[in-house]
């Protein structure tokens, strides 16, 4: 399943967000991702294991 996740770096950055969102991606594919400096939101898409 593809799946999405935003990171508001102005918000989650002090966050254990960050921390979180790398332990979910360990053992899973990324698929892309992309950083909006405007909004200083960064985008990832990647397929979680069954």
């Amino acid at each position: 399943m593809i799946k999405t996740v935003y990171l508001d770096l102005e918000d989650d950055c002090l966050d254990d967000t960050i921390e979180a969102l790398f332990e979910k991606l360990v053992g899973n594919t990324v698929l892309s991702s992309f950083y909006d400096d405007d909004k200083e939101l960064l985008e990832i898409q990647y397929l979680e294991r069954d």
